[in-house]
């Protein structure tokens, strides 16, 4: 409980009023300290603080001018109760949790302030001798320089520029080493470093927990930065120590610095390239000189990694990732007070395998200029999203590949065109045809502008694709409020589907038999909607179990929603678009017979051509019939999970909440509250959940157990007759025979008196577990 001004605080401040009082009474008239009493001895020091220098000796501590109320404070102290918090006008519990607690490492700075650290700056560090300018060994440089990279790492990992890269003292300064590979080095990495933060930031994919965007800032306006410059210097040097190399009996050492070199070139190239994307003019032939980098860059990697032992080595219990050239604790007194202190920099080791990944990670996001439409992009971005982890540099690369610009695609084609292009891949809707007559019609080709405008103002689709950028758990939040503004698209899709077809009954009315058939659709528009609005809904709700969001009683209305609706919907949609493409093929063959037919006969080798279009054809009508099949086998592991956990319930082999810390009906709101605002699908309230729920476990807890395996043995029949499957498949197949032989034998009575709760193991699929019994 909170108390308003206490009486034993009031003790508390009134004891150490009291002695703060009686302490400056018996000492010096002084209203202020001296720089000499505070303990700032030395006068040079002195002289160096009244001048405001940033050079401060922060390595001295005040000796003088502390009055100790340690006894007075835990004696007012003992006498709250526990429990009890004192409350003061000016001292809250808000100022109780931003409050410094001192002599804690990870917040008070001066616990972890060594004397023996290097100076605080880099022209101490010369002064004093503890840095050297030139004349460094290689196996000093190798030092340095796998120390940088595992700083650059670190900071790609979420840490501080300042208490990572800056703790390098050579970075401060890189136009005053007179070393030239160090000096060419370090000008490189304080480049790479402006070049990724222009990256992260214009793909806006990042959180603060991703990334830190801002450091001291003054550090890299001191030496103005110059991308394109790095390349010839960078390659300057390597030919230079080529040169040497060539007259040393035992170059060794010196070629291991070179392959540093080489990799930072390549590297380097690879990310600026990546940055200029938006403005360069070919960009197939900037990507083509990316992938190029990229394989050279994870050709050297292997070498280096073999010579990690060369370099000096960091020394035992030091913060420092290398003995000379860096200082740990330089910038921990320009850091905020509530600033995280403990950092702990990545083992060299450990560094190269990020690199090495982060590099085929760029390979792999290299691919997404195939994909031309939306449909396969969108498939491309959130596969790349499982795979790209952690790394927000590897998720903004993607971003700047694909769009450079919020309203361009691959760099060029204006969004709007993309979107237009990526319906008619999607469903082929006649309208779009550039050869159909109806496409002529300046009223239809005005609806179709609205449409697509209002898509691009929306940015629902746009912004789908930037969502799968973020890492895992942003998606879900983001998701959420995606998934509402589907619903305005879809009704925009499903009126201009209905003036199309009003407008095909007023061309047959004419006796426009031509345009009335190419008017008349199936729901192109909203289909190619309403199947990325599942798609989002999907894996909002999936996704949950991979962030462990659910308890384990919840999972039952969890699997019954894409069992009942969502995994239909999906399988429906796609269907829906085969069967348009199928009867666009039909009725485009039937044209073509009527025109061979009106035009007499024609050559041998013309009707040999026209005979073979409908075999190529039929090979094409059917682009989705993967994706249906998969998602059949979703649909039964779904269904099978959904059973599985009505068995269980019903077994007693599911712990549940006790009833008065419970409402379950809260809970599945909840869940379900993006859907809530959709018209299609129309959202399911817990009324309508719980009636079909009480159906469904209507039977035994031994039938039910029957028929999730019969969903079980389903899922692994579809898995096992898909052809080529990839580990995810080969991975669900395991999951689906696992879950079978255990519905199986729970269904013959195994354990019937032992009502433990089984493990639920995700470690294969995130989204479905193996079911094991304990």
């Amino acid at each position: 409980s909170s108390v308003a001004e206490p009486p034993d605080f009031q003790a508390a401040t009134a004891a150490a009023a009291a002695a703060a009082a009686a302490a400056r009474a018996s000492s010096s008239e002084q209203e202020e300290w001296s720089a000499s009493e505070c303990g700032f001895l030395d006068p040079e020091v002195q002289r160096v603080m009244r001048s405001g220098s940033a050079a401060e000796d922060i390595t001295q501590y005040p000796i003088h001018g502390w009055v100790d109320v340690t006894r007075e404070f835990h004696d007012a102290c003992a006498e709250l109760q526990p429990g009890e918090l004192a409350q003061d006008m000016l001292f809250g519990l808000f100022e109780a949790m931003s409050a410094i607690e001192i002599m804690d490492p990870k917040m008070d700075v001066g616990m972890g302030f060594d004397k023996l650290d290097l100076p605080p700056s880099f022209e101490a560090a010369i002064a004093m001798g503890a840095i050297k300018l030139e004349d460094l060994t290689p196996t000093e440089l190798i030092g340095i320089f796998d120390a940088l990279f595992s700083c650059i790492v670190s900071w790609l990992e979420g840490n501080s520029m300042d208490q990572v890269l800056f703790t390098c003292l050579y970075l401060h300064a890189p136009s005053q080493i007179k070393d030239k590979a160090l000096r060419v080095f370090c000008t490189a990495v304080r480049n790479l470093i402006v070049v990724i933060k222009n990256i992260i930031a214009v793909a806006a994919v990042n959180e603060e927990e991703d990334f830190q965007l801002y450091g001291n800032s003054a550090l890299l306006a001191a030496e103005k930065a110059q991308p394109s410059a790095v390349f010839g210097s960078l390659k300057e040097v390597e030919d230079e120590i080529v040169r040497r190399c060539k007259q040393l009996t035992a170059p060794e050492d010196w070629m291991s610095v070179v392959h540093r070199l080489r990799y930072m070139r390549h590297l380097f190239q690879v990310i600026y390239q990546v940055e200029q994307m938006a403005v360069v003019d070919s960009a197939e032939e900037t990507m083509n000189e990316i992938y190029k980098n990229l394989n050279v860059a994870s050709e050297l990697l292997p070498l280096i990694r073999r010579t990690l032992d060369r370099g000096t080595q960091p020394e035992k219990g030091s913060d420092a990732p290398n003995p000379m050239g860096f200082s740990p604790r330089i910038h921990d007194r320009s850091q905020p007070p509530a600033f995280p202190r403990s950092i702990k920099i990545r083992d060299r080791p450990a560094s190269y395998q990020f690199l090495e990944e982060m590099v085929a990670r760029f390979k792999y996001a290299c691919k997404v200029v195939k994909h031309k439409d939306y449909y396969s992009a969108l498939n491309f971005f959130i596969e790349y999203s499982k795979k790209s982890g952690q790394c927000i540099l590897s998720r903004s690369v993607l971003q700047s590949l694909f769009s450079a610009n919020i309203r361009l695609a691959h760099g060029k084609m204006p969004m709007k065109q993309f979107l237009r292009h990526s319906v008619q891949i999607f469903n082929s809707p006649p309208v779009l045809n550039a050869k159909n007559p109806v496409a002529a019609d300046p009223k239809v080709q005005q609806h179709l502008e609205n449409f697509f405008r209002y898509c691009i103002n929306m940015n629902t689709f746009t912004q789908f694709i930037r969502i799968c950028g973020f890492n895992r758990a942003r998606q879900r939040d983001k998701l959420a409020r995606l998934i509402e503004n589907f619903d305005t698209i879809q009704v925009d899709a499903a009126r201009l589907d209905s003036l199309m077809n009003q407008l095909a009954n007023e061309r047959a009315m004419e006796g426009n038999e031509t345009w009335a058939t190419a008017l008349k659709h199936s729901t192109h528009f909203s289909t190619w909607v309403l199947y990325n609005c599942f798609r989002a809904m999907f894996i909002f709700l999936m996704s949950g179990f991979e962030l462990e969001l659910y308890a384990v009683h919840e999972f039952l209305y969890i699997y019954w929603y894409p069992y009942e609706f969502l995994g239909g919907f999906l399988v429906s949609a796609l269907t829906r678009t085969e069967n348009i493409l199928l009867a666009q093929e039909e009725y485009a063959e039937h044209q073509s017979k009527i025109q061979a037919s009106a035009g007499g006969g024609g050559g041998g080798a013309s009707k040999n051509r026209k005979a073979a279009k409908p075999k190529k054809n039929k090979k094409q009508q059917r682009p989705y019939r993967a994706e249906i099949v998969f998602y059949h086998a979703l649909l039964s592991l779904c269904g099978g999970m959904y059973k599985a956990m009505g068995a269980l319930t019903k077994d007693g082999r599911v712990r549940l909440p006790l009833s008065q810390f419970d409402n379950e009906e809260i809970r599945y709101n909840r869940r379900f509250l993006p859907f809530a605002t959709l018209t299609s699908p129309p959202p399911v309230s817990y009324a309508e959940f719980k009636d079909i729920r009480d159906h469904m476990m209507r039977p035994s807890a031994e039938e039910l157990y029957s028929y999730a395996a019969k969903h079980f043995d389903q899922a692994r029949n579809v898995l096992e007759n898909i052809q080529n499957p990839d580990q995810e498949m080969l991975d669900l197949l395991q999951i689906a025979r696992t879950n079978f032989v255990v519905m199986n034998v729970l269904a013959r009575g195994h354990q019937k008196e032992v009502k433990r709760q089984p493990e639920f193991d995700f470690s294969k699929h995130s989204y479905f577990p193996i079911i094991k019994l304990k």
